[in-house]
């Protein structure tokens, strides 16, 4: 490390007489730095308050959006995979209403079992051939009936659920059969998710 001589300057018989003085000078730089060092170490050392504070907001947060997902799965763990992929189609067609910018019509009829979907651009024609292609509930499971909060104004053939581009559908209760087990799938308005009870409900016993 190099450094500028210091030192006391005097005057004498022989002259002007300076002693140098180095040392000092060296040793000031060095616990300077060293101060220096040190301070950093400390102010750096840790969590400040706001930064912890930020950190449980986070947690928080996230913690909120996933107790929905996990409640969502609870009710569909004990769900046969046809039963969730009846759930899961009906979620994806309230999406794709959305994506498309179209509203959708889908038919389910008890009787046969059969469900298709038509859109608000479709023709006669193409309205029948989604009939004609319509597809079978998989398996044993059976639709039992449909069941809307506004039964008495709607006609007994019309058990069509209504899927809007805005992002909104018809309320409805879908009852279905697996076996000797009987469910409810409730399709709320405004909601995006799909939810399964594992008994048999209706609008009158206010759920």
């Amino acid at each position: 490390m190099r450094t500028s001589p210091t030192g006391k300057c005097r005057n004498n018989s022989h002259g002007l007489t300076c002693s140098i003085n180095t040392q000092a000078q060296s040793t000031t730089k060095y616990e300077s730095k060293c101060k220096t060092y040190w301070d950093f170490h400390v102010n750096h050392s840790g969590f400040t308050f706001v930064e912890l504070m930020v950190v449980v907001g986070i947690f928080t947060i996230v913690l909120l959006f996933s107790i929905p997902v996990f409640r969502q799965i609870h009710l569909t763990s004990n769900a046969s995979d046809h039963v969730t992929g009846l759930i899961v189609f009906l979620e994806n067609l309230k999406l794709r209403a959305m994506v498309e910018n179209k509203n959708f019509t889908l038919y389910m009829d008890s009787g046969s079992g059969k469900i298709y979907v038509t859109d608000d651009t479709m023709d006669e024609d193409a309205r029948q051939v989604a009939l004609n292609n319509g597809i079978s509930l998989k398996g044993d499971l059976q639709l039992l009936n449909l069941e809307f909060p506004d039964d008495d104004t709607r006609p007994d053939d019309d058990k069509s659920i209504c899927f809007f581009s805005k992002g909104y559908s018809d309320r409805v209760l879908i009852h279905v059969r697996e076996e000797s087990r009987e469910m409810t799938i409730q399709l709320c308005m405004f909601q995006k998710k799909v939810h399964l009870i594992d008994r048999y409900v209706s609008y009158d016993d206010c759920i």
